[in-house]
């Protein structure tokens, strides 16, 4: 192993375990991380969330109308999808290439321009004060995005169903529909997404080296490792837990 890849893995797991310990962290850093997770990702969150939602849930009525002659199963099916597939998956895709992208450039700069060593060499532990507020935030943002994100879902079908069908929203509204279960797999989905997105930010750009170019490259290396590794996640996520629910 090279002396830049021995760096990168012992940064990286440094980062990692600082991360399982927040307590310990920077507080103001990890606030700092929070809103750049939480609050500048919303808009688009939500905006993901609701547009997937309407074109389902007119599709749905569509093909419930003509097939079936009956759209009340629409309401329940549709609030669990949200909760178990679109809601985490969208949370995932929005910050593989929003916050992932951004901070593997950020690592990136700082690692062509020696800083990281820089801090190190003073004593300052970037991986504690740079990398594992970052991972913290993204576990955790991850999480609430997911939940807010159920909200645009919710309403972005009874919208739908209400102007596409007349179906009243207190009809389609079936919290009742939601399991314990559900949402603990909305939660380790988000959970797992935001771990993945920091893991391969981070390692794309401790592997940067040179200048503007390299910068770029660890961008786009962070946003298609991340949508990958999200993507297989929930994947291997959802054949683990098809199997446990299976009677």
């Amino acid at each position: 192993m090279s002396a830049h890849a021995a760096t990168r893995v012992a940064s990286l797991s440094d980062a990692t375990r600082a991360a399982l310990i927040p307590w310990r962290l920077p507080w103001r850093a990890f606030v700092q991380r929070l809103d750049e997770v939480v609050p500048r990702s919303l808009p688009l969150v939500v905006v993901t969330v609701a547009a997937v939602g309407v074109a389902l849930a007119d599709q749905a009525a569509r093909q419930a109308l003509r097939l079936l002659g009956d759209q009340s199963f629409i309401g329940p099916e549709f609030l669990v999808l949200g909760v178990e597939e679109f809601g985490p998956l969208v949370v995932a895709l929005t910050l593989s290439q929003r916050v992932g992208a951004g901070f593997a450039a950020e690592v990136a700069t700082l690692q062509s321009e020696d800083t990281l060593d820089a801090m190190a060499l003073f004593g300052e532990r970037p991986a504690e004060r740079v990398l594992a507020p970052m991972a913290a935030a993204l576990v955790v943002g991850a999480v609430a995005l997911g939940l807010l994100g159920l909200v645009a879902w919710e309403l972005a079908g009874m919208a739908t169903l209400l102007l596409r069908s007349g179906i009243s929203p207190f009809t389609f509204f079936h919290p009742e529909a939601i399991r314990g279960d559900g949402v603990a797999l909305l939660v380790l989905k988000c959970a797992a997404a935001g771990a993945i997105v920091f893991a391969t930010a981070t390692h794309a750009g401790l592997a940067a080296r040179g200048g503007a170019l390299a910068v770029g490259r660890a961008a786009t290396r962070a946003v298609v490792g991340g949508v990958l590794g999200c993507l297989l996640c929930s994947a291997a996520l959802d054949m683990i837990w098809f199997v446990a629910r299976a009677p």
